[in-house]
């Protein structure tokens, strides 16, 4: 992705999975997403819901996103489902639409973290074969992303620093270090 993808963006493509895993119930009146959309920079959040019956009619799932930046905790609201339905059936209904909604979301933000990763900068290591090690780092900022990247090299012989915001990597290597090629 060029640029972070939006909390209306995220709804509208767990809606979309749902949507063609058939796992949207018939009840529904509409599923819609927030109307102040604002950019998802982060896989590390948590997914809040309420699911209750409305003050006049129906139930109500309410989804938002809840994080920690700039030394708080943030809450963006996702989107609503609601159903005119009050019955015991169709609480339990919506109940299953919050479950599948959770999964379809937890393993869409698993299978595209890199589409969530817009803060900060990650450390990425390098074996003497110049092939990726599993693992790495993430750091809250560029300072510290370099400052640990001078104690890696010590052990690794290429270490590659990307900051998140541009998606530019800098690739530094141990002195003396070859590649073949």
């Amino acid at each position: 992705m060029k640029k972070p993808m939006t909390t209306e963006e995220l709804f509208n493509r767990i809606k979309g999975i749902l949507r063609e895993k058939n796992l949207l119930p018939d009840i529904l009146d509409y599923g819609l997403p927030t109307n102040n959309p604002v950019p998802v920079r982060t896989y590390a959040f948590d997914l809040g819901s309420s699911l209750a019956y409305g003050g006049n009619e129906g139930i109500y799932l309410d989804l938002w996103i809840e994080y920690s930046a700039n030394g708080g905790r943030h809450t963006n609201n996702l989107g609503t489902f609601k159903t005119l339905e009050e019955s015991k059936e169709a609480m339990h209904t919506m109940a299953s639409l919050l479950a599948d909604f959770i999964i379809e979301e937890y393993n869409y933000v698993n299978a595209n973290l890199d589409d969530f990763t817009w803060e900060g900068a990650d450390v990425y290591l390098f074996d003497g074969n110049g092939k990726r090690v599993n693992g790495g780092y993430s750091c809250c900022s560029m300072e510290r992303a370099l400052r640990k990247k001078d104690g890696l090299l010590k052990k690794y012989p290429q270490v590659v620093v990307r900051d998140n915001a541009t998606r530019e990597e800098r690739i530094f290597k141990q002195e003396g270090w070859k590649e073949d090629i």
